[in-house]
């Protein structure tokens, strides 16, 4: 039986974050490697891969294949089920598996390295593809939550941070590395200054209005894209109070909104 090949990814490559995602080659989708990229997924080289240390404390790799039939019916779901929206978190024999339903499945073992995704082997929608971006910045949040990591969905516009409802957002996130001083986009990455100005556009409100510090620490406390049984880590916490005494936080008022 041939032994299976895989093509390796590794998350802000030039950061060096032990966050890595693999593919087996005759599986990778076109779609897939853009999507990827565009993430701040960078290809590494056969080399790269086998330098990969799977004992280092913080590794993370996900697995991505086709699901079988018996994790296609997980995927499908119930259709009594899509009045609570596309996404579901259950423990299943203590683990914790996330599903986004007609996309994909995910095993979050999170004291462990390896983790799984089984995705719908027809991902040909548009919607589906936005859900496959939801799905890896899940994974992205949970594997750097430990790390302090903030993630929001949303996007960078003029160096400030633009905070959406996921739906707003079609899966973008920004994620905000406090240690690092770094914010990533789906534009690239900017340098965390002195100060950074967030602007939610996830509530309308007929003017723009000034957040209170502890506006800013209970919003980026309830909106990460973190979905965890056990909330945000301490690691988070603590880049949330650090990063509070930094930001300006602003409503986008409606009239204003359309433009962001």
């Amino acid at each position: 039986m041939e032994t299976a090949k895989w093509n390796y990814f590794q998350y802000r490559k030039n950061h060096n974050y032990p966050i890595y995602i693999r593919f087996k080659q005759d599986e990778l989708n076109p779609k897939f490697s853009h999507l990827l990229n565009e993430m701040g997924f960078l290809m590494l080289s056969e080399v790269e891969s086998k330098k990969i240390s799977l004992q280092r404390a913080q590794t993370r790799m996900l697995t991505i294949q086709n699901a079988n039939t018996r994790l296609q019916l997980q995927i499908n779901g119930s259709d009594l089920m899509e009045k609570y929206g596309p996404e579901s978190l259950s423990l299943q024999m203590g683990m914790p598996v996330y599903t986004y339903r007609k996309v994909g499945v995910m095993g979050l073992p999170l004291t462990k390295t390896l983790w799984d995704l089984a995705l719908h082997p027809d991902l040909s929608h548009t919607d589906q593809m936005v859900g496959l971006r939801v799905i890896l910045v899940r994974y992205l949040s949970q594997a750097l939550a430990e790390q302090g990591v903030l993630c929001y969905w949303g996007t960078v516009k003029d160096g400030a941070v633009i905070v959406m409802k996921q739906l707003q957002s079609f899966g973008e996130a920004v994620l905000i590395d406090i240690n690092k001083k770094v914010i990533f986009s789906n534009g690239g990455e900017i340098k965390l200054g002195s100060s950074l100005k967030i602007i939610r556009k996830d509530k309308e409100v007929s003017s723009s209005r000034v957040m209170s510090r502890e506006d800013v620490i209970g919003f980026l406390s309830v909106s990460t894209c973190l979905l965890s049984f056990n909330g945000i880590t301490p690691s988070m916490k603590k880049a949330i109070y650090e990063l509070s005494s930094n930001v300006s936080g602003s409503y986008a008022s409606s009239e204003n909104a359309v433009n962001l």
